[in-house]
């Protein structure tokens, strides 16, 4: 089953079946949306399905049989009719056969990765661009008869790599097609192709993929708890890439470290000494993309001290796991300015980003947090927060 490995995308998913059943495949198709989203996994389960033999099909609907030749092939990307081109590295190689033995073997490990699981990672080291050798070559391959009976599908992934070069030589690909060919370009950056390659391509937008998707993701195919699934979700920004990336960290400590960091900004006599110290430590050895994390944490557990300050309830909070510890925050500190200490959060983030000093942003930011919520909390509650 080609459809089962896309995650989310129902909707686009169905129109691109639509279109396989009813015979109206595009010639050139542009897949827009990050990686994360899964345009290169459409664009191979896509490729999977139109050269599949014995198509399982009903009510509108049609998927890969799995078991013929051609879906094995597919399944593997050892398809003859199915070719991914992807930028290669700098230096005197212009296509894949010209590659050194090294990165020939670099980009076979990449293709196998990617067809046990389309959402990894495709893309070489130190590649940035697709070259007009590399067209030319597709050029050639597609004056040739196709190797087996079905259709021939280009997946060009990355599209707006193409050098000026190899855009033009790929426009006029584009403005001779072939009856038995499927390009497919996916791309992040669609603004970066030149416009005449984008009006001769039917486009179709992959949003980012829905919370829940992405947590029943984590929870089945990495055995994430619902309450660790939970707490990367609010990060990845609807991308299943960006979500495996995060599992390799430890969001739950650093999680604790956020809100020690929170509870040091909070304290009573030489605050300032022992928040210095937890800065440092914090600040050590911590980069830029780590400090934003850390900051948009504390950002989380604000939020959700103020949802439940409001509602009274812990219903819509992110830190699931800890509503006990969220409910005393919110009865302590419910009635500050929360939203201000959310502002001052944005505005620390984007100093982070701009290379200002860690250091110096999150100290400011958390005694700007202190300030705006010990001016409403009862003293006597504080501790206990």
């Amino acid at each position: 089953m080609a459809w089962a490995s896309i995650i989310g995308q129902q909707a686009e998913v169905e129109r691109l079946q639509q279109a396989i059943v009813r015979g109206r495949l595009p010639q050139a198709l542009l897949l827009t949306g990050s990686d994360g989203a899964g345009t290169l996994a459409v664009a191979i389960a896509f490729a999977r399905v139109v050269n599949c033999t014995s198509p399982i099909t009903g009510q509108g609907a049609i998927d890969a049989c799995g078991e013929c030749r051609s879906c094995m092939q597919a399944a593997t990307l050892q398809h003859p009719d199915i070719r991914i081109i992807t930028s290669l590295p700098s230096g005197k190689a212009d296509t894949e056969e010209d590659l050194p033995t090294a990165v020939v073997d670099e980009l076979s490990a990449l293709l196998r990765t990617v067809a046990e699981d389309p959402y990894e990672t495709l893309a070489l080291a130190n590649a940035s661009q697709i070259r007009i050798a590399q067209i030319r070559e597709l050029k050639r391959m597609l004056s040739l008869s196709s190797v087996q009976a079905g259709r021939r599908i280009v997946i060009i992934h990355h599209a707006d790599e193409l050098n000026n070069e190899a855009a033009n030589a790929f426009l006029k690909t584009l403005e001779e097609p072939h009856s038995d060919v499927t390009i497919i370009m996916t791309s992040q950056y669609p603004e970066r192709l030149p416009a005449t390659i984008v009006s001769r391509c039917q486009e179709m937008f992959l949003p980012p993929v829905a919370d829940e998707h992405i947590i029943e993701y984590l929870m089945r195919m990495h055995d994430s708890t619902r309450a660790e699934a939970e707490l990367i979700t609010q990060f990845c920004e609807g991308s299943i890439t960006r979500a495996r990336e995060f599992l390799a960290e430890d969001m739950q400590a650093e999680r604790t470290e956020a809100i020690d960091l929170l509870r040091a900004s909070l304290r009573g006599r030489d605050h300032r000494l022992k928040l210095m110290d937890v800065i440092e430590g914090v600040a050590e050895g911590r980069d830029r993309i780590r400090t934003v994390r850390l900051l948009t944490l504390i950002a989380l557990w604000l939020r959700d001290a103020r949802a439940v300050a409001s509602s009274g309830t812990t219903d819509n909070i992110a830190n699931v796991d800890q509503q006990e510890a969220v409910m005393r925050f919110a009865e302590t500190f419910g009635k500050a300015d929360l939203s201000s200490a959310l502002r001052s959060i944005e505005r620390a983030v984007r100093d982070v980003r701009r290379n200002v000093s860690i250091q110096l942003v999150v100290l400011s930011c958390m005694l700007e947090i202190r300030r705006l919520l010990l001016s409403s909390a009862t003293p006597s509650k504080v501790k206990a927060a």
